[in-house]
């Protein structure tokens, strides 16, 4: 089944801003129908929520737990195979408007994933990502990526790139299907950190063994008071919902391997901060 169409349908209810704004468009349709009780009622939960996003540290905190199950490799394998980046930094529209790279907030992933390159030049380098637009297929993300490794004076050809996915699962399926990794090749995974279990348990189910090297990290140490803009907590409620439902989804729908993908028990050393798999 194409659950595409149906995401995109779905992050309209999950955005909590658009979803405020559905429950104060059903308090003005009650309010025109004098139908005052439910009205009152449905404005003050939507008053309610507003001010306890604004006030608690409510997705800061489940952004963090996020961020914090895949932590950051003490060191690096000294041989590397392929470095792996899946899509999510770019914003091919505006690339395709102005003509120049156009990263969205998560270009730490671009940034990262050139320093590994540079770190491994023997290694193969792969870009997974098409469009997630779905109003715009046409445009992608390949181009985003090519314009700004150029920039940086990197070769864009070294990259081989897949262009055909929308989704993580497809991310993931494609490139496995492109690139055929070996068994015994080590490979290095470049995400976003929050987005790395719902990633890994996809790598996992299709049975390709990757390296998670976390970046773009947006959560800090929870505290018990108010550390952002309304902007920022509502941006970062938006990116944890997104993921945590995600991981449900996945997981229902047989795309991931564990309900919250966790590192595997720990032998080598390779991991600091391990905690028990869920």
């Amino acid at each position: 089944m194409d659950f595409f169409p149906l995401s995109k349908v779905l992050a309209v209810f999950i955005d909590p801003l658009d979803f405020l704004a559905f429950v104060l468009l059903a308090a003005l349709v009650l309010l025109w129908r004098g139908r005052w009780t439910g009205a009152r009622r449905l404005l003050a939960f939507a008053v309610a929520a507003l001010f306890a996003v604004m006030l608690f540290p409510i997705g800061n905190l489940l952004l963090f737990a996020l961020e914090q199950r895949f932590p950051a490799p003490a060191s690096l394998p000294d041989k590397v195979d392929g470095i792996i980046m899946l899509g999510g930094a770019q914003q091919p529209r505006l690339t395709a408007a102005y003509g120049q790279p156009a990263l969205n907030g998560a270009a730490e992933r671009m940034t990262t994933f050139l320093a590994l390159a540079r770190r491994y030049p023997q290694a193969r380098l792969v870009f997974a990502g098409g469009s997630g637009d779905a109003l715009h297929p046409e445009t992608r993300e390949e181009p985003s990526v090519r314009m700004f490794l150029e920039q940086q004076g990197f070769d864009a050809n070294r990259v081989q790139y897949e262009s055909g996915s929308r989704t993580t699962y497809e991310n993931v399926v494609n490139a496995k299907a492109l690139i055929r990794p070996g068994p015994e090749e080590t490979w290095l995974l470049v995400q976003t950190a929050a987005d790395l279990p719902r990633s890994i348990g996809v790598f996992n189910k299709e049975g390709w063994t990757v390296t998670p090297v976390p970046c773009d990290y947006n959560a800090v140490p929870p505290e018990w008071l108010p550390g952002s803009s309304a902007t920022e907590a509502f941006e970062e409620l938006d990116h944890a919902l997104h993921e945590w439902i995600g991981l449900v989804v996945y997981y229902i729908a047989g795309k991931s391997n564990r309900l919250f993908p966790a590192p595997p028990a720990m032998d080598k050393g390779i991991w600091r901060g391990q905690r028990g798999d869920g």
